[in-house]
């Protein structure tokens, strides 16, 4: 298991719904669990030799990094964390459900549209860890971007990085025929598509899979029951949006 879930409901819930969690304002090292501001001159010498890993769902939050790397400590748990602004793509959920009940995030290319993303720099060492738990049960891919337009806090430039996008394409907005769903939570400038924020695109999936349902306990028994929780994601495949990403090679999957 990448990392346990809460065992009471009220928590698994607040987990579920809170995705995709708190991200600073601004640019961080994470490091013991604690998220501390990156200053200027930190920056240059702590990126040095990482890999750049564009953080558009819960890996922009410390919460969530924490949950992932709370195994490593001192200088081992070190991962810069930039703010940054990706252009021509926006932040949309996922035609999935998580295994700790969220609908998660993936990009979409969306001319015109600038969307704030975090970039995690990670050591080659830590790098297996993020795959370990993003790629393990099968819903992303693992890929490089190029010819992008990242602007990363700091006065950096970035025009390829790596990132991870949803295998399962992504959520249809039931409003807008053939478009996918933003994230509320994902600030953006000039976005085209509607925005939603977590509940809300859980009340999609469950009109998809069970309309009758209550929302609760469908995000419960999705939890408890992986077959259950692949059944449901079935069913969204029919409607989803194809995922484009133009530039995007993919290396693991």
């Amino acid at each position: 298991m990448p990392w346990p879930l809460p065992e009471t409901d009220d928590a698994r819930l607040r987990l579920a719904k809170g995705y995709p969690y708190a991200a600073p304002g601004a640019s961080y090292l994470y490091r013991d669990g604690e998220a501390v501001p990156l200053t200027a001159d930190i920056g240059p010498a702590v990126l040095q030799g990482r890999v750049p890993v564009i953080a558009h769902g819960s890996n922009r939050a410390p919460e969530q990094i924490h949950r992932k790397f709370s195994h490593l400590s001192g200088a081992e748990s070190e991962i810069p964390v930039t703010r940054a602004v990706l252009g021509d793509h926006d932040v949309v959920y996922s035609a999935h459900m998580t295994r700790y009940g969220a609908v998660s995030a993936t990009l979409h290319a969306a001319p015109g549209t600038r969307v704030t993303v975090f970039v995690t720099w990670l050591s080659e060492a830590q790098l297996p860890r993020m795959h370990e738990t993003e790629l393990g049960l099968g819903n992303y891919a693992y890929g490089r971007m190029t010819g992008i337009d990242l602007a990363v806090e700091g006065a950096r430039h970035l025009n390829a990085a790596f990132a991870y996008l949803s295998v399962h394409g992504c959520l249809a907005d039931p409003e807008a025929d053939d478009a996918p769903l933003a994230l509320a939570a994902v600030p953006a400038e000039d976005r085209r598509h509607r925005a939603v924020h977590q509940e809300s695109a859980l009340a999609v999936l469950r009109d998809h899979h069970a309309p009758e349902a209550e929302l609760d306990g469908l995000i419960l028994t999705a939890i408890a029951d992986t077959a259950k929780r692949r059944r449901l994601i079935e069913t969204l495949q029919a409607a989803a949006v194809p995922w484009e990403v133009p530039g995007f090679e993919m290396i693991l999957r």
